[in-house]
């Protein structure tokens, strides 16, 4: 034995991410009553940015649709977001591109 060194995978520390995101996932869609989605590169993801969930290896938005969820990387320009409408695409580093609020005016009613 070569003293207290403890070895790893080199993907185990993503994998304990992962399995500690589903467990809170799993809690909150529980609390939610809605299905959780996770968000894979390339898919554009938009809903409620409801609130921050923190967790022992980062923080996550929760953003909400009618009847799903997911969780995104938390940044500071949420914070202003919460609440609000947000749209992103997700990119192949795991990061979001995100516009916050309507890209485009909504329908128009005419009097």
């Amino acid at each position: 034995m070569q003293g207290d060194k403890l070895l790893f995978a080199p993907d185990m520390d993503a994998k304990l991410r992962q399995r500690e995101l589903r467990a809170v996932a799993a809690q909150l869609s529980k609390e939610l009553g809605l299905h959780f989605d996770q968000p894979v590169a390339g898919e554009q993801i938009s809903g409620i940015c409801r609130r921050r969930v923190d967790t022992s290896s980062g923080s996550y938005a929760l953003v909400e649709r009618s009847r799903e969820f997911s969780l995104v990387p938390w940044r500071p320009e949420l914070e202003r977001a919460v609440g609000r409408e947000i749209t992103g695409r997700v990119r192949g580093s795991g990061g979001i591109s995100w516009t916050f609020g309507r890209e485009r005016p909504g329908p128009e009613i005419g009097m």
